[in-house]
């Protein structure tokens, strides 16, 4: 449902400030490129504040907040993305996000923080940047726009890094189960 004309940068969840979705924004506005669009598939409290700032940046028309869609239509819209976001993270999640972009094979920016390197690899199967280095994650932004092969390349192997450490539901269930049954053995 999106145009092809645009390299689109994307993002799916609760929006919140500390998501850093404003740096996109910015970067997008310093590019000085008319190609780039933001697709944002969620809603939450920065949403309002996000459109905002594309619009006092001529953004306005590159900016789509899809707002909240059914789960069953998310890889759809995130098929959509050239380049899938994660800007910034608390340090204690594991966003669900970043799982749904790697089934996708969609290449990611994250930050550099130790829970997403738990997850993901700088310069293997993501560009990982130091948090609130907002240089930093223009440069990755601009690099991966520039670089079809390598966002190609670190797409699939996002992809290969989730079937490989089998980081799905199912595999997440297993890892339960087998810690319970060791926990269970140690109490007999």
């Amino acid at each position: 449902p999106y145009t092809t004309l645009f390299r689109s940068l994307g993002f799916v969840g609760f929006m919140r400030p500390w998501h850093g979705l404003d740096r996109a924004l910015r970067a997008m506005a310093a590019s000085g490129r008319d190609d780039l669009h933001l697709l944002l598939i969620g809603d939450g409290s920065a949403r309002a504040g996000l459109e905002q700032l594309a619009r006092e940046l001529g953004l306005g028309e590159r900016l789509t907040a899809a707002g909240i869609v059914q789960r069953e239509e998310i890889p759809a819209h995130v098929a959509a993305f050239d380049i899938a976001l994660q800007p910034a993270v608390t340090p204690y999640a594991s966003p669900l996000k970043l799982f749904e972009y790697m089934a996708l094979a969609r290449p990611i920016i994250a930050p550099a923080s130790d829970n997403i390197r738990e997850i993901l690899s700088d310069g293997d199967d993501a560009l990982l940047v130091a948090p609130d280095d907002e240089a930093a994650f223009r440069t990755a932004l601009m690099t991966l726009i520039d670089d079809p092969a390598l966002r190609q390349r670190l797409g699939a192997a996002a992809r290969r890094t989730l079937k490989a450490r089998d980081l799905t539901w199912s595999g997440n269930a297993a890892r339960v189960e087998r810690l319970a049954e060791a926990l269970l053995k140690q109490r007999s």
